[in-house]
């Protein structure tokens, strides 16, 4: 998903170095075609999701990308990778963003999830690496850290405060959202790619 957001910037004025990264990509698509994405019945559908950001990724306009992934018991169903609209001043505040937009999504899957028939009964907990950004959410009051956000961020206070979403600090190497903000070495990669769900379409008895 990241190298395909990160060419998408470059569409209306690629060079040869976009068309060899795009080459990559492709030769990882052909060489991944028996992998997908596995759903154990005994995990249940409880929704839970990973928000992460990097810092200042674009050298152009300075500006950082949000990602999130949301996962349904063994596999992830859903997943973003965006540069962010404004400027983040800092590593936190990057995070907050990216955290605000995990969260709107999720409010989004639960009421999709409600209306088919599943129903989530506790908040859903979205996982973030960054304890700073967590603490942002859980002070109403306007500080100078905050001040400068814009307004509309500040949602996730309120999804918070109606029981919609519960934040949970979690360290970098288990963060899954990882794998959307930057390219990974090859063991990294695999790693977050198997904690998502993914592995060779081999038959599996408990699906």
């Amino acid at each position: 998903m990241f190298p395909a957001s990160l060419l998408s910037r470059f569409l209306s004025s690629p060079s040869n170095v976009h068309m060899g990264v795009a080459k990559r990509v492709l030769k990882y698509v052909k060489g991944t075609t028996n992998l997908g994405i596995w759903y154990l019945k005994t995990r249940g559908v409880k929704l839970d999701g990973y928000a992460d950001s990097d810092w200042v990724g674009s050298v152009d306009d300075m500006k950082s990308t949000s990602s999130y992934v949301f996962t349904i018991g063994s596999g992830v169903i859903c997943w973003n990778s965006r540069k962010q609209e404004v400027v983040a001043q800092s590593n936190t505040e990057a995070e907050y963003i990216s955290l605000v937009a995990a969260a709107n999504q999720a409010i989004w899957l639960r009421k999709l999830l409600a209306d088919l028939g599943q129903e989530q009964s506790s908040p859903t907990e979205l996982y973030c690496d960054n304890k700073s950004a967590i603490s942002i959410t859980q002070n109403p009051v306007q500080h100078g850290r905050t001040k400068h956000i814009n307004v509309k961020f500040h949602s996730i206070r309120e999804a918070e405060k109606n029981s919609l979403v519960k934040l949970h600090y979690f360290s970098t190497d288990e963060q899954l959202a990882d794998i959307m903000t930057k390219g990974l070495p090859k063991s990294r990669l695999e790693f977050l790619r198997l904690k998502l769900g993914m592995s060779k379409a081999n038959l599996k008895e408990e699906c």
